[in-house]
């Protein structure tokens, strides 16, 4: 039960970095790191779920939805870490097409699954440690079944604007999680045999969500 309570919140992470919209502007805004983590988790809460289990909301979707991801996270940087040693061996035409694939994955599978899991959960954010162009967000999360919940989130400054880059979920990384997974796959079988996989995943999300 707890297991899959976990999976549930690193999905629900992941949709919460797709799910800013006009929240741009919010991000741009933003000066401080918690600040940033608020606005992610108001703009989690402003999701509803329709019926069919599809996901509804106010903000805009499709290219916004994606250009507000970019801002909030460095996704080729997020790609390669996920990739973790298979990303040298890849060609430059390669790693952009697995950027790309990663982003799907995220935007079409990972968001219509999870995107109401916080919805009815209280989530504080606690603490907030600066180191240079680095910081840590702590926060606490209640749910009804397991109790509190530790989640902190990571967070770099490679401009002007704070971006998460990883989230830490009672001492579980998320960048580390899907390495692992993606390792095991690519070991086992082949890079080819991974992304088949994943495009397979891909477009079979797109096309539940056309129907």
């Amino acid at each position: 039960m707890v297991m899959q309570l976990w999976r549930g919140l690193w999905c629900a992470w992941l949709s919460g970095l797709l799910l800013w919209g006009s929240g741009v502007g919010l991000a741009a805004e933003a000066d401080t790191p918690t600040a940033v983590v608020y606005h992610l988790i108001a703009a989690i809460r402003r999701v509803g779920t329709a019926e069919q289990g599809k996901v509804v909301s106010s903000e805009p979707s499709g290219a916004a939805t994606a250009n507000a991801a970019h801002v909030m996270l460095d996704i080729p940087a997020m790609s390669q870490r996920t990739l973790g040693k298979h990303w040298a061996g890849r060609s430059p035409a390669e790693q952009q097409e697995f950027i790309a694939l990663f982003t799907q994955l995220l935007s079409q599978i990972i968001l219509p699954k999870a995107a109401s899991f916080f919805q009815s959960l209280e989530m504080t954010a606690t603490t907030e440690r600066i180191t240079g162009q680095q910081a840590v967000v702590k926060t606490t999360l209640r749910h009804p079944k397991v109790g509190r919940i530790a989640i902190d989130y990571l967070l770099v400054r490679p401009d002007d604007t704070w971006r998460i880059h990883d989230v830490v979920l009672e001492g579980l990384s998320l960048a580390a999680n899907l390495r692992s997974q993606f390792n095991h796959i690519i070991t086992q079988h082949s890079y080819p045999e991974f992304l088949r996989r994943m495009h397979e995943k891909v477009a079979h999300a797109t096309l539940q969500a056309a129907r």
